[in-house]
């Protein structure tokens, strides 16, 4: 019953959302206040706001404010898919480019973010830019009532090219917020600063270079964060993109981005494949070939592929800068060291391990340097335990990563872990996708976040008795993934846990889970039963959709919500929407029988009756 009151709830709301839109095209401003204190509340008024910013004129959008509206986020559900994303309508005063066209917070196919829109048999533009303009400076004026960020509206106009726009913005004093200065300079794995990139690449030589220096004067001259987008998106063979190269562009993107993210060598590799001895020339400038070994490596770089010029010009600079009995000393220790080093001592361990040592001296491994795709992890390197496998160890995904590094962690085959590891860390062996065999050791108590997501060869795991959390996604795309036995003790099954584990046949939910989250096993097409068990209370959204071989779950007495799902525009969907064929078995007069037959699924007691 209460389910029923929400939607119907939802659909009134839906309904106003449409008459208020409805009248801001179609009547006057006089007529829409009219119309808004006839409706009450109306819970999505941005798309209504929306319109009036980029089609009808600021008495619109007073009008639209008197009566309540604003531009509170509102979600939209991606069908298929594990994601929300959120439409933003306050970007509509803007001026609509392939740039803009690049973020994640508008729908292209939206009428909002076209350059018209036609009612009936009339068809609106939009608004002249000195409009616009008047709009912007009224909601910053009325920022909190109308839920308006500045600084946000700042940063997308910078990246578009509103110059008009943004002069209103600063002239009201919008400012960047400090999330979105960390997005930008410290956090490269991030939506913000992958859409950030994505704009960029969008941008002219000229207008790159005009945009980043002024959002980086807004950052307050923080230098950006570096990723291998920013080099794919300005040398991209295949896109035909070269400009990295050219010796104005290249010092500008090392004066504002984080060298110490590059990848140093493929950098300066680009720049004798190119020929460029002036790029050469500043990444010396910039010391990056300071180091006789990188040094010699472009010599020999330059001199297998053709770097004629390029040879020349590093074999100069090696003449002019060298200190030769210095580094015939450095290279004569060094030998000394490796002929005289143990394999088991800690020194040569460093060079397979990144690790570090925690408050209480345990070691959290934190990156595998090897070359081997049979890995055995140590128990202990000096006289540190190993009890954690740190966030990305093992990741190809891991930031900083040579390509090559990368590669070989993709042909990774065999991880053997001690027993003393405790923990599972992040994404800690993500897209390792030729994983055929690891060990979760008894002790483990925490799988994390994507920890061993898309690890698509990846057939069998025995989770150990003391395991107490399997993080969101944590075997997400494991699609090999069979034989799964969740142990009884185990309280949290996170969000897409199992999701999209297609050759997962049978799942057993213990009592000790209290709560099936949303997409917990969706899209595990070979599935054919379910016991969930006695004590589990809440099943949650899309928990076991796209379970299209399903045919036998049991649902407990103990069940007590089991919540739907909606999409825009269709009839709310049940758990086993996408299961033709389940016949599930309930406990005489259970929520779980109500649920069945309120939605219309087959349904059988435990006696068959």
């Amino acid at each position: 019953m209460k389910e029923e009151i929400v939607d119907n709830e939802r659909a009134a709301q839906q309904k106003k959302s449409a008459v208020l839109e409805q009248a801001v095209l179609t009547r006057s401003p006089e007529e829409v206040s009219r119309v808004y204190e006839k409706l009450g509340y109306v819970e999505n008024s941005a798309r209504a706001l929306g319109l009036a910013c980029r089609f009808r004129g600021l008495e619109y959008v007073r009008a639209l404010v008197g009566g309540g509206a604003n531009f509170t986020n509102r979600q939209y559900y991606i069908e298929g898919s594990s994601y929300t994303y959120t439409i933003h309508y306050w970007l509509t005063p803007l001026e609509m480019n392939n740039i803009l066209r690049c973020t994640h917070l508008m729908d292209k196919w939206d009428g909002c973010f076209t350059n018209t829109v036609i009612v009936g048999d009339r068809k609106l533009n939009v608004l002249p830019i000195e409009q616009r303009a008047e709009i912007v400076k009224y909601l910053c004026e009325n920022c909190e009532q109308v839920c308006f960020d500045a600084g946000e509206l700042l940063y997308y106009a910078i990246m578009s090219g509103c110059k008009r726009i943004i002069s209103v913005l600063k002239a009201s004093g919008a400012k960047f917020s400090e999330q979105r200065i960390t997005a930008l300079t410290e956090k490269g794995h991030s939506t913000a600063w992958q859409e950030f990139c994505n704009m960029s690449d969008s941008l002219g030589d000229g207008e790159y270079m005009d945009v980043i220096r002024s959002i980086f004067e807004e950052t307050g001259g923080r230098r950006f964060h570096y990723t291998e987008a920013v080099y794919l998106g300005n040398y991209n063979e295949y896109r035909e993109q070269f400009r990295l190269y050219k010796p104005e562009f290249f010092r500008f993107i090392l004066e504002h981005f984080n060298q110490k993210q590059m990848n140093k060598s493929k950098i300066m590799k680009g720049a004798v494949d190119q020929n460029s001895v002036a790029c050469l020339e500043i990444c010396a400038e910039n010391g990056w070939l300071d180091a006789p070994r990188k040094r010699d490596e472009m010599i020999r770089y330059a001199s297998v592929n053709g770097g004629t010029e390029c040879q020349a010009w590093l074999l100069e600079f090696k003449n002019r800068t060298a200190d030769f009995a210095a580094e015939r000393e450095r290279a004569e220790k060094k030998m000394m060291r490796e002929l005289n080093a143990d394999p088991n001592s800690v020194t040569e361990l460093k060079k397979i391990w990144g690790y570090e040592k925690r408050e209480d001296g345990t070691l959290v491994i934190t990156r595998y340097k090897g070359s081997n795709t049979e890995v055995e992890v140590p128990e202990k390197i000096g006289n540190g335990i190993v009890t954690e496998i740190g966030g990305w160890a093992f990741s190809p995904g891991a930031p900083r990563l040579r390509e090559a590094q990368s590669d070989l962690r993709r042909s990774i085959t065999r991880i053997t872990l001690p027993e003393t590891v405790r923990v599972i860390g992040d994404g800690a062996f993500y897209a390792c996708q030729a994983l055929v065999q690891i060990n979760i050791p008894d002790g483990v108590t925490e799988i994390g976040m994507r920890a061993f997501g898309n690890c698509v060869q990846l057939c069998a795991v025995n989770l150990p008795a003391g395991l107490a959390k399997i993080s969101e996604e944590a075997f997400w795309d494991c699609e090999r993934l069979r034989g799964v036995d969740l142990p009884e003790g185990i309280t949290e099954i996170g969000t897409c846990a199992f999701a999209r584990c297609r050759s997962l046949d049978r799942v057993t939910i213990p009592h000790s889970v209290k709560v099936i989250r949303r997409e917990a096993f969706c899209n595990c097409s070979a599935l054919e039963r379910i016991v969930v068990s006695e004590g589990v209370c809440e099943i949650r959204q899309r928990a076991f959709s796209g379970c299209v071989g399903l045919k036998t779950a049991v649902l407990p007495q103990s069940v007590r919500k089991i919540q739907n799902y909606t999409n825009i525009g269709q009839a709310p969907k049940a758990i086993f929407c996408d299961s033709a064929d389940v016949v599930v078995t309930v406990e005489p007069k259970s929520y779980a029988e109500k649920y069945c037959k309120r939605n219309n699924i087959q349904y059988v007691n435990p006696a068959g009756q």
